[in-house]
This record gives C-alpha cells, structure tokens and sequence, in this order.
C-alpha cells in the first residue's frame, strides 16, 4: 500500500472536493482518497501497482489539476 499526497488546483467548493474524491475513489486499486477543500488536498491510499499517473488522470477528467507533494517522512 502506498500514501499518496496531492495539491488540487481549481476547486472553487466543497462540491468540488467531492467530485475530486469520487473521481479518485474510482480509480481501479485505490483503496481511500481523502480530499480536504479548504487545505486543497488530497491523500490517497493505493495498492502499489497504481500509478500517480492514473491518479492525476483521473483528477482531470473531473475538471481539475493534482499536483504530487513529497509524503512525510519521505
């Protein structure tokens, strides 16, 4: 399992956050995806063979941007 941070660009509300949750959540492998609208974050736990890649993807078919932040202790 890995942790994955993100910094989400272009949320404008708390629907949107669900939106970026819900978008993340599906993606295949993720196992929690927390997204926090007023820190404009979001962490994800996935099992290892999902890729950051298909995290972000999946943050832009939704209508928004996940830039990855460095996980503590890393």
């Amino acid at each position: 399992m890995t942790t994955y941070q993100f910094r989400i660009q272009g949320m404008h509300c708390v629907d949107c956050a669900h939106r970026v949750e819900t978008a993340l959540k599906g993606v295949p492998g993720v196992q929690t995806a927390r997204v926090h609208y007023l820190r404009r974050r979001a962490v994800v736990e996935a099992d290892d063979a999902v890729s950051v890649d298909a995290l972000a993807r999946a943050v832009a078919e939704a209508g928004y941007q996940a830039e990855r932040e460095a996980s503590q202790g890393a």
